[in-house]
């Protein structure tokens, strides 16, 4: 009798329904045991990790759907579209990083080459910190396109 990777049972632990069964099958074929092997082993470690659960919480604790931010008055309630909607800020000066270190998605438009010809310096977005392209042209209004966040760069 072998015992499976922990790695391999928690992935198998992750899976429901009809995908946990056909993973069963493979691993049990991968490692040449039976399949009612794969499912006592998934119980024990289901089993193990309840009672580790248990053991670290002093009372039953239940779902919270809130994520633990507490109870939401009925007149102020967040707005789930907020970090979609774009803000703007002015900005002075971005911070800079090195232009090397750019690595461009594909792009299948027109002009692609000249666009890319005119960025002259790489910033990052006072929001999120992902890495963009700009040209030295001041002022500029740049709007990230991971986050929208918008921010006018006048240095």
């Amino acid at each position: 009798m072998s015992t499976l990777p922990a790695a391999e049972l928690t992935a198998l632990a992750s899976l429901s329904g009809y995908e946990q069964m056909l993973q069963i099958d493979q691993i049990a074929r991968q490692y040449s045991i039976d399949e009612s092997e794969v499912k006592r082993q998934l119980a024990a470690l289901s089993t193990q990790s309840h009672n580790a659960q248990s053991d670290t919480s002093n009372a039953t604790t239940e779902y919270d759907p809130s994520g633990g931010r507490g109870h939401i008055s009925q007149n102020h309630k967040e707005d789930p579209f907020a970090s979609v909607n774009p803000q703007q800020s002015t900005t002075s000066s971005p911070q800079m990083i090195d232009k090397n270190n750019l690595h461009f998605e594909y792009d299948p438009t027109e002009g692609v080459k000249q666009r890319r010809a005119q960025i002259d310096q790489a910033i990052l977005c006072p929001a999120c910190g992902v890495r963009l392209g700009i040209p030295s042209t001041r002022p500029i209004k740049v709007t990230c396109p991971q986050c929208l966040h918008e921010a006018t760069f006048t240095a």
